[in-house]
């Protein structure tokens, strides 16, 4: 019996053989999916109270758990684990070197630096304009706070109104900011003639050349509209089975605003680094190189936040999806925990590679010339030998979250998934996806733009705090030089903007990261469940008329 292969029978039957791994990840093999068990005891499940078919119901059996299994229950002692970061450690440890470098020299600045005296002010300095506008930027984090919860709220039950307003506003709020700093920099005493004042007008095509996109894009995919927004209610629906990504959310949303804060006490204190040539305060050269790194590590922890929140939201989805029936069921709390943990230790540094390679080369990808694109993909696949594009796709990280893989291999997984048309370099709703006919007529293309409707108000209230906020300091902020004069506006006053949109950014992006985590999420699990022999929809239905084009051709759609 042994030689045949029959012995398995006598050992564990929840061990799955070794060619199902995820180290032999092939687009044949079992995903291995998050499976969560409860320390509860056995509990019913529940059908809908009226009767009818769940139209989000099981109709199969939940897969095997392959590969790392998130387990909920007391592990029994053993051998203490070296290794916290499992996946792509060295980043993980490059980021948090990183952080303390940056906490390290804050420290070494605020030593060697002494704040000004109301004596002898320093004039029109960053320091000096970042410390007047803390009242602006205070009142712009409570906007935007506001502002989230309120969209959050708004999109969970007024969805279909909330979607035809967005499409309104977004054109007239873009037009509006493109209109108001134009305008506003001819009103300097010196008629518009300052270098600031033809910036501002040059970075008013901005917002105009945005609107301008939007409409473009709003019609063409003025046909899946309706089936954008069924995706968007079902989203909300999974949010309304797993409440504790709530939690998630408003954690990262504190998270992001405390960051912020601490962040800009740091960043305004780093330019006092300089020296009085007269009665002129002049900054360091090195104060500026610092400047930029705070920055750098500014964006790159707002992203590392998005992508723990995103890691948690993917295996909290993928169990809702694949063993939301199974029995004793864990509660969402429980779940969302173990998935959280999972995010902060196994695959932070996924994480952390992830969202620094956004950082450095995603942004290049998408808007430089298709060469010079090209030779920065080849420079990246010589030191990570897998394609670029798809390791900076944020549905790698999704990929990643779920099959608890390393990055690349995530990327390469991902890449087996042809109806996510992993040749683009994103899956937003783009031009790139209008001049392809293929793409254009993708079952996904109502996916790309639910998207796209979820990035459109963090769009608008980042351009729009970001441009008020340096019209207003340009115009209206009253600045004390060192001789006793007295001034209105001030040169940096383009610091001030660009914090505010950050502000705007970062806050937004914590709310609309809890639906647009969910989207991704489901879409992963859906092509993962395609991959399988069973093939899609045997778990999900709706995921599978939504994403995989059951329902009749997605140009026949009615227009909302």
């Amino acid at each position: 019996m042994v030689d045949v292969g029959l012995e398995s029978q006598m050992e564990d039957d929840d061990d799955p053989p070794a060619d199902l791994t995820m180290e032999a990840a092939t687009g044949d093999s079992v995903p291995a999916f998050q499976k969560f068990r409860s320390t509860a005891g056995p509990s019913r499940f529940a059908l809908r109270r009226d009767g009818t078919q769940d139209p989000i119901s099981d109709h199969g059996p939940p897969p095997s758990s392959v590969g790392t299994e998130l387990n909920l229950t007391p592990a029994a002692p053993s051998a203490p684990d070296t290794e916290i970061f499992k996946h792509d450690p060295f980043f993980a440890w490059i980021y948090l070197i990183a952080i303390a470098s940056m906490l390290a020299t804050f420290v070494l600045v605020y030593l060697h630096t002494s704040t000004p005296s109301a004596k002898l002010p320093l004039g029109d300095t960053i320091y000096t304009i970042l410390q007047s506008s803390f009242h602006l930027l205070a009142v712009d984090t409570m906007v935007a706070i506001v502002v989230s919860l309120v969209w959050l709220a708004a999109l969970r039950s007024f969805v279909r109104p909330l979607v035809a307003l967005i499409f309104i506003a977004v054109p007239v709020v873009l037009f509006s900011f493109c209109l108001y700093p134009f305008i506003s920099s001819y009103k300097d005493d010196s008629g518009g003639k300052t270098f600031q004042d033809v910036a501002m007008r040059w970075a008013a095509v901005i917002p105009g050349a945005g609107a301008i996109l939007w409409l473009y894009l709003a019609y063409n995919g003025r046909h899946s509209i309706r089936s954008a927004i069924e995706i968007l209610d079902f989203s909300s629906r999974i949010l309304g089975a797993n409440s504790a990504l709530i939690l998630v959310g408003m954690g990262s949303l504190a998270a992001v605003v405390l960051w912020t804060w601490a962040w800009l006490a740091m960043f305004t204190r780093v330019f006092l680094g300089g020296y009085f040539a007269g009665s002129r305060f002049i900054i360091n050269a090195s104060t500026w190189w610092l400047g930029i790194y705070f920055v750098l590590m500014y964006i790159w922890t707002i992203s590392v936040i998005s992508g723990v929140q995103r890691g948690t939201t993917a295996a909290t989805v993928s169990q809702w999806y694949f063993h939301r029936n199974v029995v004793p069921a864990p509660s969402s709390t429980e779940i969302v925990s173990a998935a959280f943990n999972h995010s902060v230790t196994t695959i932070f540094g996924s994480i952390s590679l992830s969202t620094l390679l956004a950082l450095v080369v995603r942004l290049p990808l998408l808007i430089l010339p298709g060469r010079l694109a090209g030779l920065i993909s080849m420079c990246a696949y010589s030191l990570i030998p897998t394609p670029i594009a798809a390791l900076t796709n944020p549905l790698t990280l999704t990929y990643a979250a779920i099959h608890s893989n390393t990055l690349a291999m995530a990327a390469r997984g991902l890449s087996t998934m042809d109806f996510l048309s992993p040749n683009a370099p994103t899956t937003t709703l783009t031009p790139r996806t209008f001049s392809n006919r293929r793409l254009a007529h993708s079952p996904l293309l109502p996916y790309r733009l639910a998207k796209l409707i979820l990035h459109a108000t963090r769009f608008i209230m980042a351009t729009g705090l970001g441009f008020a906020g340096w019209v207003i300091t340009a115009r209206q902020l009253q600045i004390k030089l060192p001789d006793g004069i007295g001034v209105r506006g001030s040169a940096y006053a383009y610091v001030v903007g660009l914090v505010a949109s950050f502000i705007g950014w970062g806050i937004l992006g914590a709310m609309e990261g809890i639906l647009s985590g969910i989207v991704d999420a489901v879409v992963i699990c859906y092509g993962s469940e395609k991959r399988m022999v069973t093939g899609g929809g045997g778990y999900c239905m709706e995921a599978a008329t939504l994403f995989g084009g059951s329902r009749d051709e997605m140009d026949g759609d009615e227009i909302y």
